[in-house]
């Protein structure tokens, strides 16, 4: 065991994808800490009144929710220790050697886990280090303490680790797929997030924060009536909750182990299943005195553009085969739906009164979580779709033929879109369903055509166009991947250092809101003005994709580099300037309206402002007022009019 274990450790010391994961997390938590501190000024004494930011239960806010973004990286880190070995075609020869299986399983999964243990430290140091930041606020900080960066390390993230990590090595290890890995990290956040659900009433926070497998919940046990006085000075609460709910899991997750342990063996067969078994067929040929008098067809060649554009449907239509076939898209399809279902059984109350499940409550639900889930396969797809030829081998075959590479580019990402519409229409069909459910018949099939299909699926192909260029750009899928989750996570905090116009915040802008008595009003010629911005520059990004698209032997990114170069000219530079300009002309025209032909204020100003009414105001604080103490109000609403007629005193 300790021979595998070593040559696992020194793989990964050795691999730079492991400096890149530890760096990237270094430079974010470093960065998240130190907007938290207020190096920015997005954050003062003034604005924040006596919060600590590094008290024990904030320390714990941050590693906590910072090594959320580890999750991703299982897959590829513990997941892949034994993957590799499949990968590589070497699994027949490694297994002849007279080592037991437990020195194997053994070896492989608790290297990969110490390696994923030190990529968490390096959160733990990138917030240590954002606290001490020159220009920081010291008036929001207390001295330095490292038990409680211990304690959220060792009792929090470490057993989350342990248990995900479990269960995601034998997922990869039986099915011999890693995207597998990643589909199981994206369920186990939804069984979570079902579980929070379920246990939503105040009587069942004890059940939940026992069957909580992260741990928020059983510190939350503790700490959900703490003041604000409380939360600055308090050390975590260590009890009784917490401690049983970390052994349930650690329990749960050497079960977990234990059971990979025992189906293992060293001959088997990636695991799959069927629902149609398929019976053998012998096939013999006949045709032995024929096949000389057999006339080939002419073949005709046709390489027109409208040509390679029906290649490219075509060809979308064997990618998405790929995607909807796959248990990892099913599985997610299936528990997505299943948690519409569960979320809308506590959904549609206003103050404590039951609603009818409207549409626009109904469209609530997959614009929230739901959607979120859409884009981190979307990402994992982009990636599967653009290195899938590279990762089986035929990608030496299919370079050589004449198809351009704009085809295949287009090919990939017309199925990654077909992808979400299904997904999406899998939500309206669920939708549906739960409002006949409910005895509600009133569908508004346009009102969920035009704010899923326009409104919420404009924004998800705008970071369509992004994960194509990132997947494209590196030649890892998983690197590729952490990058976009962190841009999709960090880009609406870049107000907090000072970026605060949604015209630098790629596929921000203004949203929206849907009401009865005026639909969505006002909103919508903004939010498209924005979606429009926003959608040249992801055709930006899919042409520069297309420069970068590797064809041949993979090279280096200098050598890449040169190769777009090349094919820098003729239509592509035309197409790329004319909208590189209408871009900047559009985003030009928004600046404008915001900043020049409106006054506009930063968060800095308006604080000011802020200051100056209450220095101004704050002597009339006692000051008598008149007040309403009583409304007698006889109103009706005409939704369809459009109307309402009221009387009162």
């Amino acid at each position: 065991m300790l021979s595998i274990f070593k040559f696992e450790l020194k793989y990964w010391f050795k691999n730079p994808a492991f400096y890149v994961y530890f760096g990237l997390f270094f430079i974010f938590s470093l960065v998240v800490t130190a907007i938290n501190a207020g190096i920015f000024d997005s954050i003062t004494s003034s604005s924040s009144t006596t919060k600590i930011v590094n008290s024990p239960i904030a320390i714990n806010g941050i590693f906590d929710g910072i090594s959320t973004l580890i999750w991703f990286l299982i897959p590829s880190i513990i997941g892949a220790s034994v993957y590799r070995d499949f990968k590589s075609n070497m699994h027949s020869i490694l297994y002849s050697y007279p080592f037991s299986k437990a020195s194997y399983l053994f070896g492989k999964f608790f290297s990969s886990l110490l390696i994923t243990s030190i990529v968490l430290l390096a959160i733990m140091l990138g917030i240590m280090a954002g606290f001490k930041l020159p220009g920081t606020n010291q008036e929001l900080m207390i001295s330095f303490d490292i038990i409680p960066y211990l304690q959220t390390y060792f009792i929090f993230i470490l057993p989350n680790i342990l248990f995900i990590g479990a269960i995601v090595f034998g997922v990869v290890t039986f099915s011999r797929n890693i995207a597998s890995g990643f589909i199981t990290v994206i369920v186990l956040m939804f069984v979570s997030e079902i579980g929070a659900i379920i246990f939503k009433a105040e009587k069942d926070i004890l059940y939940r924060a026992l069957t909580d497998p992260f741990g928020y919940t059983s510190l939350n046990y503790y700490t959900q009536k703490w003041t604000l006085a409380e939360r600055n000075i308090n050390v975590l609460p260590i009890k009784e909750i917490i401690l049983y709910n970390r052994l349930i899991w650690i329990s749960a997750s050497i079960l977990v182990f234990a059971l990979v342990f025992r189906l293992f063996q060293f001959h088997q067969n990636a695991f799959s299943f069927s629902f149609k078994k398929k019976k053998g067929v012998r096939f013999t040929k006949e045709n032995f005195g024929n096949i000389v008098r057999i006339q080939l067809p002419k073949v005709s060649f046709d390489y027109s553009f409208i040509q390679n554009l029906k290649a490219s449907w075509k060809f979308s239509n064997i990618e998405l085969k790929y995607i909807i076939r796959s248990w990892a898209f099913i599985i997610i399809s299936a528990v997505g739906i299943l948690f519409l279902v569960i979320s809308s059984a506590s959904f549609g109350e206003l103050f404590g009164t039951k609603t009818y499940p409207v549409t626009w409550q109904m469209l609530m639900i997959p614009s929230a979580l739901f959607t979120f889930f859409i884009l981190i396969i979307t990402f994992l797809y982009s990636g599967l779709l653009i290195h899938r030829s590279r990762n089986l081998g035929v990608n030496v075959i299919e370079d050589v033929t004449p198809i351009p590479n704009w085809t295949l580019l287009v090919s990939k990402f017309i199925a990654i879109v077909k992808m979400q519409a299904i997904l999406y229409i899998l939500v309206l069909v669920t939708s549906i369903s739960i409002q006949t459910y409910k005895g509600y018949y009133e569908y508004e099939i346009g009102h969920y055509l035009f704010d899923i299909f326009i409104l919420q699926f404009s924004s998800v192909i705008v970071w369509t166009f992004l994960a194509f260029f990132i997947q494209t750009i590196f030649k890892n899928t998983y690197i590729g991947l952490l990058i976009l989750l962190v841009l999709y996570i960090g880009i609406p905090f870049l107000s907090l250092i000072g970026i605060e116009q949604s015209i630098f915040k790629y596929n921000q802008g203004s949203g929206y809101q849907y009401s009865d008595m005026n639909g969505y009003g006002a909103f919508l010629s903004s939010f498209f003005i924005y979606k429009f911005y926003w959608a040249l520059a992801g055709i930006l990004l899919l042409i520069t994709s297309g420069l970068f698209w590797t064809r041949g032997i993979p090279s280096s990114f200098k050598e890449r580099l040169q190769v777009a170069k090349k094919r820098f000219h003729g239509t592509t530079t035309i197409a790329f300037f004319a909208l590189l300009i209408a871009f900047f002309s559009l985003g030009f025209k928004i600046y404008h309206e915001n900043n020049i032909e409106n006054k506009r204020f930063t968060q800095k100003e308006s604080e000011l402002q802020q200051v100056e009414w209450e220095k101004k105001y704050r002597k009339f604080e006692n000051f008598k007022q008149p007040r309403i103490v009583a409304v007698n109000v006889d109103l009706q609403i005409f939704p369809k009019e459009r109307n309402f007629k009221a009387k009162g005193t």
